[in-house]
């Protein structure tokens, strides 16, 4: 009877029926929130960040390079999860005999060969606190991801591949014993190089140089591979730290060599390094949420994420990008042979700085890339000529309650038929979308704050170690002098350390070194306990605050230790639980 009557109806009233039920099928469409909800969809922002600073290095540079990272917080506590990664300012440096030529360079063929680590957040650490839950690693690769040093003890991916195995793998010396503790004055932990709390938009320099503290020579682990006398050793600059920490053996490089004659004298143990010169902040993702219009306009909604930056809305991420030259090596190869002690302190002839060129911000969503122009703009900065510099537009970003931080920009759009997405401010986001109702991090599994396995870490020295072999046995025999001692961190865990004799640590006499080599070594390391201190200035400082260390990595060593003896981290588990009964020993 409804189609009668409609069709009695002249045409002018047709048309205003049809329109009132369209008008009602749209409002249904706009403001059914299970209608928009159905069409949000998972969403992932890459924000990298790349510093491109001059190329103008001379040749003669290339024993070592030095920078200042900003060291801040990128997440709110309750959005850090197990998965997440993301470097601070940072750069990879490799071997120059092997990558100088880089139309003739096979990964296949020469392998993979870098020192790429530094501050951050790292998806495989055990332990984090709340206000500074980045730490300091290593990353030293030798020919590939197999043999890979993060700290004296730690190889990758940290342990977690051999959990549940009876060995634990220290039996693979692949990455492990890659790097030998060198400070007496700062204390490695088996899980990195923590920060103190409340670490914020501060600066810490590290880098690595090249010091001759053993001697070269024809042969490998019995093979005709040589091995060179390049101790890539890391230097750290902190408010309360400065100097060396540990080197990575000559023989985490050597080694993959053996067999491979086309690399034999190319390989870090007996290359100088080849200084880059784009530096980069590398994030795995962040979780968002984007809706589509139904015009096909995209909109998209990022989770939290913050930068370093002033009340002006300026963060300086990095900075004094330094190479040097061999003049240090050559004094202490000098001094080694019994010339003039040298001082800590690297001497400006020898420094090379390279000026900032330019910062590229490279957001993107889903391989889409984010006008960056939008809301964030490359700088100079007032006060450090050497510094990267992002202004962030204080009209889509804003400040961090509590932080001297910013938060990017929340919302996006990228306009149907274009290649480039925008911010946007959150009045311009469609209501019907439902993306301002979303909540972070619910709704997104992979993004939950997940806590973090906070399993000891053990080592052969743990009471209750049980497998035998002729590598991990070099733990207890000769074994330590004393210890154990035992220190809180701001992670939450809890560290047990013994002092070794430098040659008597597990990194030392599992590297291919007969006795007469690590005695010669350990001279050498005397040496510089003698002459050089934590407080000594052995690189310039930048005009911004430097970043603080964990107070509890900072050691004293104990009465008659104080020159040739190292401490060993042994056992790392976190300060709620027991620890176990370690074995008392003092042989001074």
């Amino acid at each position: 009877m409804f189609h009668r009557v409609f069709d009695l109806m002249n045409s002018k009233l047709k048309v205003i029926l049809r329109g009132i039920v369209l008008a009602i099928a749209v409002g249904l469409f706009q403001w059914n929130p299970s209608v928009a909800q159905g069409q949000i969809e998972d969403a992932f922002l890459k924000p990298y960040i790349f510093f491109n600073f001059s190329r103008d290095v001379p040749e003669d540079h290339n024993y070592g390079a030095f920078h200042y990272t900003n060291v801040h917080v990128t997440l709110p506590p309750e959005l850090i999860y197990d998965r997440y990664q993301s470097g601070l300012f940072h750069t990879w440096y490799r071997p120059s005999k092997i990558y100088g030529d880089k139309k003739n360079y096979d990964r296949q063929r020469d392998g993979y060969h870098a020192m790429e680590g530094g501050a951050g957040y790292k998806p495989y650490l055990r332990f984090h606190s709340e206000s500074a839950p980045f730490k300091f690693t290593t990353g030293a690769v030798a020919g590939g991801f197999g043999s890979f040093s993060n700290v004296p003890g730690q190889g990758v991916p940290a342990f977690k591949r051999s959990k549940g195995s009876r060995s634990n793998g220290w039996e693979r010396n692949v990455g492990r014993y890659g790097a030998a503790q060198l400070s007496n004055r700062l204390m490695f932990p088996l899980d990195g190089i923590g920060f103190k709390e409340g670490t914020n938009n501060q600066m810490i320099g590290y880098g690595y140089f090249a010091l001759p503290l053993t001697e070269p020579k024809s042969s490998t682990a019995g093979s005709n591979a040589p091995t060179g006398n390049h101790c890539w050793t890391l230097f750290l600059n902190s408010e309360d730290f400065a100097g060396p920490v540990c080197f990575f053996t000559p023989y985490h490089w050597s080694k993959y060599s053996i067999g491979k004659p086309h690399l034999h004298g190319r390989c870090f143990d007996s290359s100088p390094m080849a200084v880059n010169a784009t530096y980069q902040r590398e994030t795995n993702k962040i979780p968002g949420k984007k809706w589509t219009a139904p015009n096909g306009d995209v909109y998209y909604r990022v989770a939290p994420y913050y930068m370093a930056a002033n009340e002006d809305f300026v963060g300086e991420y990095g900075t004094m990008l330094m190479a040097f030259d061999s003049k240090k090596w050559d004094l202490m190869e000098s001094w080694f042979q019994g010339g003039e002690p040298v001082p800590g302190t690297f001497d400006e002839d020898s420094i090379h700085v390279r000026n900032i060129n330019d910062v590229r911000l490279a957001y993107s969503f889903d391989k889409v890339n984010v006008r960056m122009s939008s809301f964030a703009n490359s700088v100079k900065s007032d006060t450090d000529e050497n510094a990267a510099t992002v202004k962030w537009n204080r009209k889509l970003a804003k400040p961090v309650e509590g932080l001297e931080a910013v938060q990017i920009p929340e919302y996006y759009r990228q306009k149907a038929e274009t290649k480039l997405i925008v911010a946007i401010a959150e009045k311009d986001v469609p209501k019907r979308s439902g993306l301002q109702r979303v909540e972070f991090p619910g709704g997104l599994d992979d993004f939950k704050a997940i806590d973090y396995d906070t399993s000891p870490i053990v080592t052969p020295f743990h009471p209750n170690y049980r497998y035998t072999d002729e590598i991990v046995d070099k733990w207890k025999t000769p074994g330590p002098v004393a210890g154990p001692f035992s220190t809180e961190l701001d992670d939450g865990s809890v560290v047990v350390y013994y002092w070794y004799k430098f040659c008597e640590q597990p990194a030392i006499l599992n590297s291919d070194m007969d006795e007469e080599e690590r005695q010669l070594c350990q001279k050498r390391v005397e040496l510089v306990h003698s002459n050089w201190g934590k407080d000594d200035e052995f690189f310039p400082a930048p005009p911004q605050p430097l970043a603080t260390l964990d107070p509890g990595l900072l050691v004293t060593p104990p009465q008659g230790l104080e020159v040739g003896y190292v401490p060993i981290c042994v056992h790392q588990q976190s300060a709620e639980d027991k620890l176990p009964k370690f074995k008392k020993i003092n042989r001074r």
